[in-house]
C-alpha cells in the first residue's frame, strides 16, 4: 500500500507528501517509553486519521505487528480500544476492519477540541502573566519561521507546542486530562493538515490572530478564533480525505 507519491498544487496550496509505504509508515518515530499497546493504538489511529487506512480495510494483526516489531497481543488491545472508540469493528470469524464510521468519530473528536480549547483561551486570557504572553509571542515566531519550510515534523512540533502552551496556561487539570486522552490523534490529525502549504499559511494568520486576541485580553475573540481555526481546519481534513 502506497500513499499519495507526487507533489501537485490544490487550491493554490503545495501537497508535501513523500511517498510512504506502508512498512516505512509503522516503522517510524517509535517511542520505547510508551507501552507497546500505547504505541500500536497511536500508529494505527495516525494511519486511520492520514487516510493510509481508509473504511473497510482489513487491519491483519500478524502483518501490523511484523510492521512495528511486536507482538500481536498489543495489537488486539489496541483494536479493542480502536474499537471502543469508533475507529474500528471486529467481525467475528471474519477480523478486524477499519470502521465506516472513522470519518465521524474523527469529526465528533475535533468538535469537542474545538469547544475545550476555546474555552482554554478563554481561561488563559484571565491568568496568563505578561511574561507569559511573551513566552507565547516567541512561539508564535517559531511558527513564522518554519512556515516556508517543507518539515513538516518540526510544523507539527511547533504547532502542537503552541496548542500546548494555551492549555498550560488555562491552567485547569480536568481540560488537560482530557485533551492527553486525544493526544495520538491530534498529533495526526495536524501531521495531515500541515503537509500542504496552504494550510500551513492559513493555519499561521489564524494563530497569530489567536495570540493577538490574548494579547489585547479578550476573551470572547480569543475563544471563537480557536473555535474557528479548529472547525476550519476539520473541514479541510474531512474534505481531503473524501477526495483520495
Amino acid at each position: 500500500m502506497i500513499v499519495i507519491s507526487d507533489i501537485s498544487d490544490i487550491n493554490g496550496g503545495v501537497i508535501m507528501k513523500k511517498q510512504t509505504h506502508t512498512e516505512d509508515f509503522f516503522s517510524s518515530g517509535v517511542d520505547s517509553i510508551k507501552s507497546l499497546r500505547e504505541i500500536a493504538v497511536e500508529k494505527i489511529k495516525e494511519a486511520i486519521v492520514s487516510g493510509h487506512f481508509l473504511p473497510g480495510d482489513h487491519l491483519k494483526e500478524r502483518e501490523l505487528s511484523q510492521l512495528m516489531g511486536i507482538s500481536t497481543t498489543p495489537i488486539k488491545e489496541a483494536f479493542r480500544i480502536l474499537g471502543n472508540e469508533g475507529f474500528v469493528k471486529t467481525v467475528a470469524r471474519k477480523g478486524t476492519y477499519v470502521s465506516e464510521y472513522a470519518n465521524t468519530s474523527i469529526e465528533e473528536i475535533l468538535l469537542l477540541r474545538a469547544s475545550i480549547e476555546g474555552l482554554c483561551c478563554r481561561l488563559a486570557v484571565m491568568k496568563m502573566s505578561d511574561s507569559d504572553l511573551t513566552l507565547l509571542g516567541q512561539q508564535v515566531e517559531k511558527m513564522n519561521q518554519l512556515k516556508e519550510d517543507e518539515d513538516v515534523e518540526a510544523l507539527v512540533q511547533q504547532n502542537t507546542a503552541f496548542h500546548e502552551m494555551i492549555v498550560h496556561f488555562a491552567d485547569n487539570a480536568m481540560i488537560k486530562n482530557m485533551l492527553d486522552n486525544v493526544r495520538a490523534f491530534d498529533q495526526a490529525f495536524r501531521k495531515r493538515a500541515l503537509s500542504y502549504q496552504k494550510e500551513i499559511i492559513e493555519g499561521y494568520a489564524e494563530h497569530m490572530a489567536i495570540f493577538e486576541a490574548i494579547k489585547k485580553r479578550d476573551a470572547n475573540q480569543a475563544e471563537q478564533r480557536m473555535k474557528q481555526h479548529i472547525l476550519r481546519t476539520t473541514e479541510f481534513i474531512l474534505s481531503d480525505q473524501k477526495e483520495q
